[in-house]
C-alpha cells in the first residue's frame, strides 16, 4: 500500500515517523494507521471533528515560507484552544499538537499545547 511503502521513507515516511513517535500509532503501525484514519474519512456520515487535521486548511493557502510555515500550525492551535477559531473551531478542544521540520533529514519540532 501507498502508506505502508511511505513509511520506509520520503516525505511521507516523516509524518508516519511522527504519528509513532507522539504515540497515536505504535512503531511500525504508522503506516496502517494513516490507511484506516484516511478510509474513515471517506466514509457516508465522517465528522471532521473525529480527527480534526489542518483546521486551518493546510499550508497551501499560505504559500511556503522557509521559516514560518510552523507559526501558522502554532497560530491555528492556539485559536483552536481559546475557542476564537471561528467556522473552524472543533468543539471541546483541550489539547493541540503541532508537528514541524525543518526540511529533508534536517530537524523536527513538536509543540503540545
Amino acid at each position: 500500500s501507498a502508506c505502508t511503502t511511505a513509511s520506509r521513507g520520503g516525505r511521507g515516511g516523516r509524518v508516519v515517523r511522527a504519528l509513532e513517535a507522539v504515540g497515536l500509532a505504535r512503531k511500525g503501525e504508522g503506516g496502517r494507521w494513516v490507511e484506516r484514519a484516511h478510509a474513515a474519512t471517506q466514509a457516508e456520515g465522517y465528522e471532521p471533528s473525529v480527527l480534526p487535521v489542518n483546521t486551518h486548511g493546510g499550508l497551501l493557502g499560505f504559500g511556503a515560507p522557509w521559516e514560518v510555515p510552523a507559526m501558522y500550525n502554532v497560530i491555528e492551535a492556539c485559536d483552536q484552544l481559546l475557542g476564537t477559531a471561528g467556522q473552524r473551531q472543533v468543539g471541546d478542544v483541550r489539547r493541540a499538537l503541532v508537528y514541524g521540520n525543518g526540511g529533508i533529514f534536517s530537524h523536527s519540532a513538536v509543540a503540545i499545547l
